[in-house]
């Protein structure tokens, strides 16, 4: 498999982009714990290539570069080159750095150390934060950087930069033995199994888990990986269920599962302001449907009680957080545990609070006026689902029959309350008054996916989403309608299309019958990320340009949607009695069309 201009390569929690205007890196990483650059002259690029061993480009100027990465061991190395080559380098916790004799150096961190060590002398500047190194160059640069049990082969990559490219090929090719499918599935299917990493000995990320770029977003997310274990079952479901194990241990005492934890309590700090490897908020409650889709894959009653445990407190910590008027809806109190973080969804509560926030003092802390999301809901009322189904399995028949009745109210008040007939859409509403904040985005499809649309309900969202006005843009699915005037097709959560609203929306077809319909969707998405190669976060809606992070996690779903298409899913939402009531809608709403 090799990829032309592709320039970011990663091992365990050691990753590397290298610069697309000159010669260098434009980002090393060591997990959260150092951040840094190494760049050289400005250049013309001839021509470049990635494959399972590394990177390799040639210039104008005649010079060589080689990256690769192994684990935690990282080489790089340029040749031909006459010149000077600079970085600097930001350090969590930075400890200052110690020069050994050999020549290399450890830099001391949050975490433990990273070592570093160049065939050329490292002329080293200690900084508050960091360091920052310059190096002459005539000819060659080796530059090797190692941590956790690895430091210890550093001397053997500096010398034959071979010996990690070797390495890396084996574990890719092992990694990769058994995966099938088209040269864009493949590099999904690298994208979801080389994001997952390990940090030893950490006291919260305790396993395995998948970053969501090992280039931008290098520790743990709520849905994320909720979203990764449903692509991981496909390929080893032991591997998707530990996946989700940090997220059960990390539960808070009050049953609320945290938005993320970081690998570095520094960086929590400097972005949350809270001394925790967990900020204060959680994110949509996808968690449920995630061991909902294991289980079906593989049983196993441990895992099973675990999870129930840590659902049926988190369904209590909304109950009693997260319902301030007791109508069975619940609220999100800041964009950013929304998920959906810079949504036009989110502007006016904003503004609302932030012109009287004494008004909303009842609440506790919130940055944005409390709002009943209809996908904050749908995903409720899916988990008490789940979590009704799990417990008659664990014969609770009587928690079972709660949690069905939970379940119920909810579903009945998102179709109350959300519900706008003239428009045929549904919108979230303030809980202080119900209010319908009449922002279109695909939040509304998720009544597709939790079953909880009428038949005539689906019909009028299917005329919208295809509606070239509104969601069926060249890369469908913004995320939020192009007839919006907040609409911008670039804009982070304003018009971007995301994969997991459209695999969101795919499965939501499909429970309703919509089975040509869903394959249109999946058929355009896969054309346009086809074209560019990629597994990007987000794409321009208008254009189809991957925009965010490289190598992103989620995007992997087309896997999920690919497999459910060719019928080898092992997974769809199970079929209860509210999904039963639907279809028998849907039947009689299109009979009463024919009779017209």
């Amino acid at each position: 498999m090799r990829i032309s201009n592709k320039f970011e390569i990663s091992g365990n929690i050691t990753s590397i982009i290298m610069s697309s205007t000159g010669i260098g890196l434009s980002k090393l990483f060591y997990g959260e714990y150092v951040e840094g650059e190494l760049r050289g002259s400005n250049a013309t690029l001839l021509r470049s290539y990635w494959d399972f061993g590394g990177i390799r480009r040639y210039w104008s100027n005649g010079s060589f570069e080689f990256a690769s990465v192994y684990g935690d061991l990282a080489v790089y190395v340029v040749r031909g080159y006459r010149g000077i080559i600079q970085g600097e380098f930001k350090v969590r916790g930075f400890g200052g750095i110690s020069e050994l004799s050999d020549g290399s150096i450890n830099v001391k961190h949050e975490g433990g150390f990273m070592r570093i060590k160049s065939n050329q002398p490292l002329n080293l500047k200690v900084l508050d934060n960091g360091f920052a190194v310059t190096i002459n160059i005539n000819g060659e640069l080796r530059v090797v950087t190692a941590g956790g049990d690895q430091v210890n082969d550093i001397d053997k990559a500096l010398n034959d930069e071979s010996q990690v490219e070797s390495k890396r090929r084996l574990w890719l090719s092992t990694l990769m033995s058994n995966v099938n499918g088209d040269d864009l599935i493949k590099l999904c299917w690298y994208v979801i199994l080389t994001n997952r990493c390990s940090v030893p000995n950490h006291q919260a990320l305790r396993k395995p888990f998948n970053m969501p770029s090992k280039y931008v977003f290098k520790h743990q997310w709520l849905w994320d990986s909720s979203f990764h274990s449903i692509v991981l079952s496909h390929y080893d479901v032991n591997m998707a269920m530990e996946e989700l194990e940090n997220l059960f241990t990390n539960q808070k005492p009050d049953g609320r599962i945290p938005h993320e934890i970081f690998m570095s309590k520094e960086a929590c700090k400097s972005f949350w302001g809270i001394d925790d490897y967990s900020p204060w908020t959680t994110q949509p409650p996808v968690l449920a449907v995630a061991v909902d889709r294991v289980l079906s894959v593989k049983w196993d009653d441990d895992f099973a009680k675990r999870a129930i445990n840590a659902l049926m407190k988190y369904d209590e910590w909304f109950r009693s957080q997260r319902d301030g008027d007791s109508d069975y809806l619940y609220s999100y109190f800041d964009p950013l545990e929304s998920g959906w973080d810079n949504s036009p969804r989110w502007d006016e509560a904003t503004r609302r609070f932030n012109e009287n926030p004494q008004r909303y003092g009842r609440y506790g802390k919130l940055t944005m006026a409390p709002i009943e999301a209809v996908d904050l809901n749908s995903l409720i009322y899916l988990q008490r689902r789940i979590i009704a189904k799990l417990a008659r399995r664990l014969g609770e028949v009587k928690a079972a029959n709660y949690y069905d009745e939970l379940a119920d109210e909810t579903a009945r008040a998102i179709r109350r309350i959300t519900w706008n007939n003239e428009d045929g859409f549904f919108y979230d509403v303030y809980e202080e008054n119900h209010e319908l904040i009449r922002v279109k985005t695909p939040a509304a499809f998720l009544t597709l996916f939790s079953g909880i649309a009428t038949g005539e309900q689906a019909e009028k969202l299917v005329v919208h989403l295809f509606n070239p006005r509104e969601f069926w843009t060249m890369f469908p699915l913004p995320s939020v309608s192009a007839d919006e005037p907040t609409y911008d097709p670039a804009g982070y959560w304003r018009g971007r299309s995301w994969i997991n609203l459209v695999w969101f929306t795919y499965h939501g077809l499909r429970n309703y019958g919509y089975y040509n319909e869903a394959s249109r969707l999946l058929n355009k998405v896969l054309e346009v990320m086809g074209k560019s190669m990629t597994c990007s976060e987000n794409y321009n809606s208008s254009n189809g340009e991957p925009m965010g992070a490289p190598d992103f996690g989620w995007s992997t779903l087309v896997i999920d949607m690919v497999m459910s298409e060719s019928g080898k899913g092992a997974w769809g939402l199970w079929v209860h009695y509210e999904t039963l009531l639907n279809l028998v809608s849907i039947f009689t709403y299109f009979r009463s069309l024919n009779r017209a």
